[in-house]
């Protein structure tokens, strides 16, 4: 057996590859994507992984989808990944403080022993996440039910508790992806200036519209979001509590002026003329 590669032959007997069922914790793996590269999750390239290791019998995506952009889900689809859709539960605690619980965790370690269950004979599994909370499961599959566990995350962001528990890993490879930040920066400036009197701007509203400013060449759509959530991280975005025209209190995100990288792309830039209307349409106040 051999660490971060196959491992294993993946060809059964009479030369027929196994069959291999694939769980993905859909949140950790696109926040690690996002937060660490900048971009979206390809789902395209977990198939592939998949592939490497036999057939996909069984391929499921866990997360709660009502809070991730649509094209994610099709893209899944297209990959072969059926999305499970495990809705987030907000409480509030004893101090007023807002919890988000999710239930993907729960859902895909359910399905994943009644897999092992009632398909014996699948007897790969692959875990695509980084997340400890999975050990217990992936001891279950390993060593009471007898499957091959192969762990697949991120590079960095893999739990070694849950690469000991499973005696395997394979980690996932992203292509080197190159945005110029600095069209991205002009794109956003080119947004906030063309809002309405009175309306400001939010990382939701910005993140749907950004599109519009931007070159596909420079940020295809579907990566924007994740862009826009990498420059909050980097302080490139700066968010601050405002009022807006309605008398509403919003929490606004907005080019740090400050910032060197913002700085170098702004400078000697003029705004291009405004488009016809002039402006972003909306006919209500722009909230979160």
């Amino acid at each position: 057996m051999r660490e971060g590669g196959i491992g294993m032959d993946a060809t059964g007997v009479g030369g027929q590859r196994d069959e291999i069922a694939a769980f993905v914790d859909f949140e950790n793996i696109r926040h690690g994507t996002v937060s660490s590269f900048g971009r979206e999750p390809d789902p395209i390239s977990w198939r592939d992984k998949v592939l490497e290791h036999g057939l996909l019998g069984f391929a499921r995506a866990y997360a709660d989808f009502d809070l991730l952009p649509a094209p994610l889900r099709a893209r899944l689809e297209v990959a072969g990944f059926e999305p499970h859709h495990a809705p987030t539960r907000r409480t509030i605690d004893h101090a007023g403080r807002e919890r988000i619980v999710s239930r993907a965790e729960l859902a895909l370690t359910i399905d994943a022993i009644t897999t092992a269950l009632s398909r014996p004979d699948i007897t790969t599994f692959m875990l695509l996440t980084g997340d400890k909370d999975f050990v217990r499961l992936v001891a279950l599959l390993r060593n009471r039910l007898g499957k091959r566990v192969i762990v697949c995350g991120l590079p960095g962001s893999v739990s070694p508790d849950l690469i000991a528990a499973a005696g395997e890993y394979d980690l996932l490879s992203l292509e080197p992806y190159r945005v110029d930040d600095g069209a991205v920066i002009r794109g956003i400036q080119t947004y906030v200036r063309q809002l309405h009197e009175g309306f400001v701007p939010t990382q939701s509203h910005m993140s749907r519209s950004l599109w519009r400013f931007l070159d596909r060449s420079a940020l295809p759509s579907e990566h924007i979001e994740a862009k826009v959530m990498e420059f909050v991280r980097r302080g490139i975005l700066v968010k601050r509590q405002t009022i807006n025209g309605q008398n509403q209190e919003l929490i606004t995100t907005e080019l740090n002026l400050d910032n060197p990288i913002v700085v170098e792309a702004l400078e000697s830039w003029s705004p291009p003329a405004p488009a016809p209307d002039g402006v972003v349409h909306s006919t209500a106040p722009i909230t979160e």
